[in-house]
């Protein structure tokens, strides 16, 4: 039937419900995609973060790069797991890259690289700065715990940062899973 022709007889026009569904798996897959970007945007803005703070110290350390604005806050120096945890961008790109053309391969590495630059960094940051955590909270006036401009504990700071990119991580790679459950093909026996 035409949008530009004669109506058929016995109808008045509003029976094109059963003809208008999308399939569960594409509407899945418009959610996920939806929801992993918006997940994705305080992803980078903690990665803008942790990049000055990490790209700072390196090029200080390596070229004698020198920026009062840095001295002044007066931060210590970063953890290796930091700069693990800055490669945490190749998920993003990977993820991204892969929505084009709904590229379940590619979905699959970022799921992983999520993993390895993601959740392994802020693991291996929980129990390294663990330590440190419990000497400040047994002695906070004569403990000896890097601060943040000379008042903040850093420790602090950390765990504050563990809590929010654990989420932000656990999250996507909880939605990238069902995004790859609504790409895979479906098995039939």
């Amino acid at each position: 039937m035409s949008s530009r022709g004669v109506r058929a007889a016995g109808t008045d026009g509003n029976d094109f419900q059963n003809r208008q569904r999308i399939a569960q798996h594409y509407q899945e897959s418009a959610q996920y995609k939806s929801v992993l970007k918006w997940f994705f945007v305080p992803h980078f803005l903690i990665l803008v973060f942790m990049w000055l703070k990490v790209g700072s110290e390196f090029l200080r350390h390596n070229f004698g790069w020198k920026n009062a604005f840095f001295e002044r806050l007066d931060m210590p120096a970063a953890y290796p797991w930091e700069y693990v945890w800055c490669l945490s961008f190749i998920p993003i790109v990977l993820a991204l890259s892969s929505f084009q053309r709904n590229k379940l391969k590619i979905l699959h590495y970022a799921y992983y690289a999520e993993f390895i630059c993601g959740i392994f960094p802020c693991m291996i940051g929980l129990g390294g700065q663990l330590p440190e955590l419990l000497e400040y909270a047994n002695d906070m006036e004569g403990s000896n715990t890097p601060t943040f401009k000379g008042i903040f504990p850093m420790v602090i700071i950390w765990y504050i940062f563990f809590a929010v990119a654990l989420q932000i991580h656990g999250f996507s790679m909880y939605f990238m899973h069902h995004l790859a459950a609504a790409w895979a093909p479906v098995k039939r026996d």
